[in-house]
């Protein structure tokens, strides 16, 4: 429970766990222009956390997801880069009413943007290209609102 921090301008690389997590109720915090490169679980993960705001945080070759949200609602991704992880760029897991724009998710070993149990997200101007699953991919997920995103080259 960790409510109102600014991060900004930190390097969490190379971690046995989550290269930044946020969990229960750490809402209303602000992430900016940090890098969570290639630690052993995720890069950003948020779980049950909302009101948060992501903006150009770089989170790839992490051996799980780039930027994971479970059970967080009301949180803005935006301009940030989730590229070449072993699971997911971007995965939104039992979570709703985010917005997500102008993120790129390349180069993921799984999804570029996953969508799983989620409803009510607006997703605009994001890329998801060369990834070795879908781009975008939606499932179980309802109420989700998709403009102008770029997905190009998937496998699938």
């Amino acid at each position: 429970h960790s409510p109102k921090n600014t991060l900004t301008d930190n390097t969490a690389n190379s971690n046995s766990d989550n290269g930044i997590y946020l969990l229960y109720s750490s809402n209303n915090n602000t992430l900016t222009n940090n890098t969570a490169n290639s630690n052993s679980w995720g890069g950003i993960s948020l779980s049950s956390s909302s009101y948060n705001t992501l903006t150009k945080n770089t989170a790839n070759s992490n051996s799980d997801n780039g930027i994971y949200l479970s059970s967080s609602s009301y949180n803005t991704l935006t301009d940030n880069t989730a590229n070449s992880n072993s699971d997911n760029g971007i995965y939104l897991n039992s979570s709703s009413k985010n917005t997500l724009t102008n993120n790129t998710a390349n180069l993921n070993d799984r999804d570029g943007i996953k969508i799983w149990l989620s409803s009510n997200n607006f997703l605009t101007n994001n890329t998801a290209n060369s990834n070795k699953k879908y781009g975008i991919y939606l499932f179980y997920s309802s109420n989700n609102i998709l403009i102008n995103n770029i997905s190009c080259f998937n496998e699938k």
